[in-house]
């Protein structure tokens, strides 16, 4: 499979249709299926199957999809080696962050950051946890912000901090009443919940005990951010990382500690093999004085 055929392959793979894979390429629908099917009868697999208009990959496309990635990773990084070599004064960053995070003292790092280089170039990605640890083992970006344990021989933590779980409701919510929340109180209202495991590496067992096996876990989406904007659209309570909360974007929500055990891990980190730029380390700094900021004050709101 060539450079064309990983990129055509990977779009439809994205966006589950030709006509989607064109638009995103700009190319014609017919040029892409010619390629799709030119794949195809080179490699001798069968990539994909129609289904109510839509291409579903076979299994041997979502296998072959793993690796296409990888590849492609490698292949943007040597595009943005070039963009650096051609024009070295410029700069560039390149940030990989968990969703909460890159919503929330991300974008306030940045900001910081580019006051002092405005002709800097910035670049933020969102993956899932384990993605975001294989980004940075594979130098594609300078720094991540995990919220996932970072256990890789080419990584290395540069600061770690921990954030808490709190309850999110309506004003009016009934538990807004109380001053902290335990598990076993959210017992008899509907929850909005997020994949703890997924997402933070934390088991739901050690998160609410005893109660979990009584909770009316009545939503289930995939971030703290898409949580708290539910919350604030049903009014119903939510239990998401402290981080996740932005007055600017999910206003007005009442917020309650959780009583728990458990607390969410937050990593800064980046590949010990390649050597941070200036602005990096900028940007670094100012992140790691955000944290400080924001952690320690939930901390003592926590006390």
């Amino acid at each position: 499979m060539n450079l064309r055929q990983m990129e055509v392959f990977r779009a439809i793979m994205l966006t589950g249709s030709v006509t989607g894979a064109a638009e995103l390429l700009h190319l014609s629908q017919s040029a892409v299926s010619k390629m799709l099917s030119h794949t195809q009868q080179r490699s001798g697999l069968k990539l994909f199957e129609l289904v109510k208009g839509r291409l579903v990959p076979t299994s041997a496309a979502k296998q072959l999809y793993e690796e296409v990635e990888r590849l492609w990773r490698n292949v943007e990084k040597v595009h943005t080696l070039s963009k650096e070599l051609a024009d070295p004064t410029r700069g560039n960053l390149y940030v990989a962050a968990s969703l909460s995070l890159g919503t929330t003292v991300v974008p306030l790092s940045v900001a910081d950051t580019i006051k002092e280089h405005s002709e800097l170039q910035v670049k933020v990605i969102l993956p899932l946890p384990n993605q975001l640890i294989d980004v940075v083992a594979d130098k594609i970006v300078d720094i991540g912000i995990s919220t996932f344990a970072a256990n890789h021989p080419s990584i290395d933590v540069h600061a770690r901090f921990t954030c808490p779980l709190v309850c999110i409701m309506a004003p009016n919510h009934p538990l807004a009443t109380l001053r902290r929340i335990r598990p076993r109180d959210l017992v008899g209202h509907r929850l909005i919940s997020v994949p703890f495991q997924e997402l933070y590496g934390l088991s739901e067992e050690k998160v609410y005990g005893e109660a979990l096996e009584d909770l009316n876990k009545g939503l289930e989406v995939r971030s703290s951010l898409i949580a708290s904007l539910f919350s604030r659209a049903t009014g119903e309570v939510a239990v998401v990382d402290a981080l996740a909360i932005s007055d600017t974007l999910v206003p007005p929500l009442e917020i309650r500690p959780l009583v728990t055990d458990e607390s969410i891990d937050i990593n800064v980190i980046h590949n010990r093999y390649k050597p941070l730029s200036p602005q990096a380390l900028l940007f670094q700094e100012l992140l790691v004085f955000r944290l400080q900021q924001y952690c320690g004050g939930m901390q003592g709101q926590m006390a």
